[in-house]
């Protein structure tokens, strides 16, 4: 594991925003593993093979480009879903930095994302 720092650039509905942290980077093969902080939570960013899973207390989602998943909703004590489905999800690795390309669709109708994660290995202590 090695400190990194985390960007995360949000498109929808005619909106941009960005969120970014410092957290934990784990490499191996073909996948990585991010944990960071977010809105109080831990949250885990695992790619493997073409496949991204997101985890956190409140939300979890698996991402694979073609398939129809649903993303889990958990909150005082209930759990819902929303349907889901992938359109695009890649890992770009270079020598500096990492960058997942994510496009989904979520819930019905449909609210399109466009994320891009840019993930960058760092020896600063948090």
């Amino acid at each position: 594991m090695e400190h990194c720092e985390i960007e995360i650039r949000t498109h929808t509905a005619g909106k941009v925003s960005l969120y970014r942290a410092k957290g934990l980077l784990e490499t191996g093969g073909t996948g990585l593993c991010v944990t960071y902080p977010h809105e109080g939570e831990n949250v885990v960013l695992r790619f493997e093979e073409n496949v991204l899973v997101m985890e956190r207390n409140s939300l979890s989602m698996r991402f694979a480009r073609g398939e129809a998943t649903k993303a889990l909703i958990r909150a005082a004590g209930r759990e819902g879903t929303l349907p889901l489905r992938t359109r695009y999800c890649a890992l770009e690795r270079s020598q500096d930095h990492h960058k997942i390309t994510l496009k989904y669709e979520l819930g019905e109708p449909a609210q399109k994302f466009i994320l891009s994660i840019r993930i960058v290995p760092s020896s600063e202590e948090r």
